[in-house]
């Protein structure tokens, strides 16, 4: 028993088709085949059944080898495709090999037959088990790109009822000293919320938008706070820039902890003022986030490294987990300019 080939043979001559059956015989293979010469054939013969390889005679009365090529590609098939021809040019052969055609035999010279089927069947193999794995590594990332999303929702919608349920139990205090602390504790569990829903909602689970994200943070502060914007205004001047999680959840607490000192601190008689957010890069990697308002300030002999204030020692605990530097004024309101270092993604 030969090793199976199946074969579609282009080519008008019945007595060329024969010497070439003959040759694959000889060379091993146990051939079936059906012999064609028409673009319409070859089109029922392609849709029909499944085929191993196609040997084509270049010029035939109906047909030729650049036309049944051209047919093979529309298919979507990779088979592989041999010419085997008396009249072929070295020109003419290498413009069909640029087309695609694998190899070329002249009809004289059979005995390379053998040997060129034998290479094109193994890299036709090869080829197709490339494809099946990158096939499977693609499915594979699309079930972890899948699972991703869901984590993220799901970790959002967890947040979100814990913050509902500091909401309800609220409700219940009636120290206003309290209920600024559980107020705090909802917001800033709502900034890490709003990063998973970010992640999930984007098209790189990697990383968010964080321009936009600020902007979503800060709309969802003032209405916390019943801010009325036309009388504190914000000005936001950010990059376009991309953080991955290990970024975005620090940089989004420390946004969250400063612009509540201001909302809640800054303008004590509702005064009109203006609160500005900058975020850029100072070079390749390595970016400043200054928030700063117009506000009354601190008093003068308010030290900022030796602040008992939660939220502060938050912003400055979170600024040495980005690795970055923190600077304060208080001149005429406050600004707090940090640097830090963001890894490439």
């Amino acid at each position: 028993m030969g090793i199976p080939l199946r074969v579609l043979l282009v080519e008008d001559s019945e007595d060329d088709a024969l010497l070439v059956l003959r040759e694959l015989q000889r060379g091993g293979y146990q051939v079936t085949f059906e012999r064609i010469d028409t673009p319409t054939a070859m089109k029922a013969a392609i849709a029909g059944q499944i085929w191993d390889i196609v040997i084509c005679d270049y010029s035939m009365p109906t047909f030729s080898a650049p036309a049944a090529l051209k047919q093979v590609k529309k298919s979507g098939l990779d088979l592989p495709f041999i010419i085997v021809s008396g009249t072929i040019g070295e020109d003419t052969a290498v413009a069909a090999m640029k087309a695609g055609a694998h190899d070329y035999i002249i009809k004289g010279n059979l005995a390379r037959l053998i040997p060129a089927v034998a290479r094109e069947l193994r890299e036709a193999q090869v080829r197709r088990e490339r494809k099946q794995a990158q096939e499977q590594i693609k499915a594979s990332l699309q079930e972890k790109e899948v699972l991703l999303k869901e984590i993220h929702h799901r970790v959002k919608n967890n947040l979100q009822i814990i913050s509902s349920l500091l909401n309800l139990q609220a409700e219940y205090i009636k120290d206003n000293q309290a209920l600024e602390v559980f107020k705090d504790s909802q917001n800033r569990i709502d900034s890490m919320a709003l990063i998973h829903e970010k992640l999930y909602q984007s098209q790189d689970l990697a990383k968010i938008n964080f321009g936009e994200y600020i902007q979503d943070l800060v709309t969802n502060l003032f209405y916390s706070y019943n801010v009325n914007s036309s009388a504190i205004t914000l000005k936001m001047n950010v990059e376009e820039v991309f953080l991955a999680i290990d970024a975005a959840i620090p940089c989004g607490l420390i946004i969250n902890e400063l612009i509540s000192n201001s909302l809640k601190y800054a303008f004590p008689k509702r005064e009109l003022g203006e609160i500005c957010i900058e975020f850029c890069s100072i070079e390749a990697n390595l970016f400043t986030l200054t928030i700063s308002d117009n506000g009354v300030g601190f008093a003068q002999d308010f030290d900022f490294q030796a602040t008992e204030s939660l939220g502060l020692r938050l912003v400055k605990g979170l600024t040495h987990q980005l690795q970055g530097n923190i600077d304060f004024i208080s001149y005429n309101g406050v600004e707090y300019k940090i640097i830090f270092p963001i890894k490439s993604l």
